[in-house]
């Protein structure tokens, strides 16, 4: 690793990346990120209605909790939304066109998903801690988009371009309302997560151009941001949290290094 990215993502954590991406999607409009930006917008992720200026990338909408007499009133949680239905040819798809769309369905139900969760987490907090998950969402958001556009980044121009895409956006997506949801298999050895984390991004950087390093470290410095800002909203055992979020990552970076080894 250089050490301009040593410099730069050593806050106590090695960087890490994401599952893989081969599978799936189209990326479709994200409503949530400019809610996100909003922290007076109750909506919260990307099917946010005010949402995203980029009708490929969503945004994590979110709104803060009202505080009226001494004691700070929670806002209602709305009603959750319907999940989408996949297309009927997506239970068995035969072209890369078909495969495109579909991958564009599956991540329009995960930030579906998202939403209702970050909402129904938005419900439960006020005041500072409202605040936090504000930020930990928009960071989130950051991290999400540099992270795909990475993993897109080796198949530019080809057919298989928007399944990569929308695969890498569903999954981090998914991961996110795991955390939210609190299902997220629970770590909590800290130090042998940064370990595998380091091992795992060392080991992609040695795989890639110089331009693709950049990239890669510039999408790891804002998944710093992000799991600081999660953890931090979280509050509770700072071990596990990191640990956990860490471990999410390495997955990802670890795929990454298969799918770039073959």
């Amino acid at each position: 690793m250089t050490n301009r990215v040593v410099t730069s993502l050593q806050r106590g954590l090695w960087l890490s990346l994401m599952l893989g991406a081969i599978a799936a999607c189209q990326s479709t409009p994200n409503a949530a990120e400019d809610t996100a930006t909003d922290a007076a917008s109750s909506q919260t992720t990307e099917q946010s209605d005010a949402a995203s200026t980029d009708s490929t990338k969503g945004d994590g909408a979110i709104g803060t909790a009202n505080n009226t007499t001494e004691q700070s009133t929670q806002p209602k949680a709305p009603a959750p939304k319907p999940v989408p239905k996949l297309p009927a040819e997506c239970a068995s798809p035969d072209t890369q066109t078909q495969m495109n769309i579909c991958a564009g369905a599956e991540y329009e139900r995960a930030d579906v998903q998202l939403n209702n969760a970050y909402q129904a987490t938005l419900a439960t907090v006020s005041g500072a801690q409202a605040d936090q998950l504000v930020a930990a969402e928009q960071a989130w958001i950051t991290y999400r988009d540099l992270y795909c556009d990475f993993v897109q980044g080796q198949y530019a121009g080809g057919s298989i371009q928007p399944l990569i895409y929308g695969t890498c956006m569903t999954q981090l997506t998914q991961e996110r309302t795991a955390l939210l949801e609190q299902t997220a298999p629970m770590q909590t050895d800290f130090e042998a997560a940064d370990q595998a984390l380091n091992v795992a991004y060392q080991d992609l950087q040695d795989l890639l151009s110089a331009s693709e390093q950049d990239q890669l470290t510039d999408a790891q410095l804002a998944w710093l941001d992000y799991r600081d800002a999660h953890c931090a909203f979280e509050s509770g055992a700072m071990n596990t949290c990191m640990a956990t979020v860490t471990t999410q990552q390495t997955q990802q970076l670890q795929a990454q290094v298969e799918s770039r080894s073959l």
